[in-house]
């Protein structure tokens, strides 16, 4: 296979696109190519589609995507084609993200996080299926140990991150979390794309970064955070659930570290993006703000 991001490389996707859909280019092919995934747009008689491959290390959105998209077709494009060989997903285009429209972000998210969180429900039960980086409670001081080896630091954390684990095992079922839920990952189609951080985790993980790109813009998150959190009432009060978003948020940190040095490191721009997400254990306000 051609490598990445090449002249070659593009004449043999658009050859495969070709082949599983019949679908030629009408115009120019347009490339974006970062350190984590190259796209193509590709205009065809029947609208614009979308081919993307991500680097190795975050390959395994290709087959997660199909899955998602076969358990919760309402929450997630159904791909025109897949190949997980090749590591290739090719989508529809599915048009402009509510943060691409200026929809205010706290309506954005108040609406969204409910039916994200029911997309997370439908699957806890498939994530058996789901080869993606596992970061569950169970998983968590497996994964701090590996971030500290990778990143480097001292394994100061190990017993507070025990600790987390043992508190959020139990009343929320483990599900995925997108890991990079923010307003312009959320379509006004209502679906939800760009599944290359993923990990499996416990559900709540995934308001570290849908609430912390609204602390940034100094927003109130109580709204969408209290409406994702009723989605769950039915295992725990409000009064419960609500301290287990916190340590959930606190625990994401790991996993997040550790996301960055799958593909992103490899750009100078985020070369010290893994040490300093990690090191937010050590600062409680980078959370707030995270």
């Amino acid at each position: 296979m051609s490598e990445r991001g090449t002249d070659a490389w593009r004449d043999e996707v658009l050859a495969w696109v070709a082949e599983a859909t019949g679908l030629w280019p009408t115009g120019e092919v347009t490339q974006r190519h970062r350190a984590w995934s190259t796209v193509l747009r590709i205009p065809t008689r029947e609208g614009p589609i979308w081919l993307k491959e991500p680097v190795a290390g975050m390959a395994h959105e290709v087959g997660l995507h199909a899955l998602l998209a076969r358990l919760a077709p309402d929450a997630v494009a159904t791909p025109l084609a897949v190949d997980e060989t090749r590591g290739r997903l090719l989508l529809p285009d599915a048009g402009p993200s509510v943060r691409d429209v200026g929809t205010d972000p706290v309506d954005a998210l108040t609406d969204a996080l409910p039916r994200y969180a029911v997309l997370q429900r439908t699957v806890a039960p498939h994530i058996g299926a789901m080869a993606v980086p596992d970061a569950t409670p169970p998983a968590l001081p497996a994964r701090y140990a590996e971030a500290v080896a990778i990143i480097g630091g001292p394994p100061r954390h190990a017993d507070v991150i025990a600790g987390w684990a043992a508190q959020l095992d139990g009343t929320v079922p483990s599900s995925v979390d997108h890991q990079d839920l923010h307003t312009g990952n959320i379509g006004v189609d209502g679906r939800f794309p760009d599944w290359g951080d993923a990990v499996l985790a416990h559900p709540f993980a995934s308001l570290l970064v849908a609430l912390g790109s609204l602390r940034r813009a100094g927003a109130d998150t109580t709204r969408p955070r209290d409406a994702y959190l009723d989605v769950f009432t039915d295992l725990a009060p409000r009064h419960e659930l609500e301290p287990l978003a916190e340590t959930a948020c606190r625990a994401a940190v790991v996993a997040r570290a550790l996301t960055w040095t799958r593909g992103a490191s490899a750009d100078p721009r985020f070369t010290h993006a893994p040490r300093e997400v990690l090191a937010a254990l050590d600062d409680p306000d980078w959370l707030a703000g995270a």
